[in-house]
């Protein structure tokens, strides 16, 4: 996640620093920016019309909240887990796990900050931030910071 850094506050929870938008209507304006750019590119990449894209087409109608939730209650999509692009030689769990340890050296040693989980609240899906999660997970971190995105 990019940008918006400077308007964002700084919240510790549980031994990590993450940068913080408290005001639902900021929340949604950054998704609705910022982030839905990257998902946009990540449709098109994986051969995807994002025109079409269910989850890109809520995002306008979803209402966003700063909430801290359980790692453990966090599920993830297994079909994103599983994703593999041959052509590419891309394995998505194997470049998760290479970013993730990656992650977890810049928060240990230089306490890099982070952003929140995004997670559908219907479901508590996990919609952005895998590599925030994995290394979360490996650094034995119980809870976390997340934007819950409600229809």
């Amino acid at each position: 996640m990019t940008k918006t850094s400077s308007a964002a506050p700084i919240r510790r929870l549980d031994g990590i620093t993450y940068w913080v938008i408290e005001d639902p209507n900021a929340i949604h304006d950054f998704i609705n920016t910022e982030i839905r750019k990257e998902w946009e590119a990540d449709a098109r990449s994986e051969g995807r019309d994002p025109q079409k894209d269910l989850w890109l087409k809520s995002l306008f109608k979803r209402k966003w909240s700063l909430k801290i939730m359980d790692i453990d209650r966090i599920k993830l999509n297994s079909a994103l887990m599983n994703y593999v692009d041959k052509k590419r030689g891309y394995y998505f769990s194997e470049s998760l796990a290479k970013r993730s340890q990656e992650l977890q050296e810049v928060i240990e040693k230089f306490s890099v900050v982070i952003w929140p989980l995004i997670i559908k609240k219907e479901n508590s899906e996990l919609v952005d931030g895998y590599c925030r999660h994995s290394t979360l997970r490996a650094m034995n971190v119980s809870r976390t910071y997340a934007y819950v995105g409600s229809t």
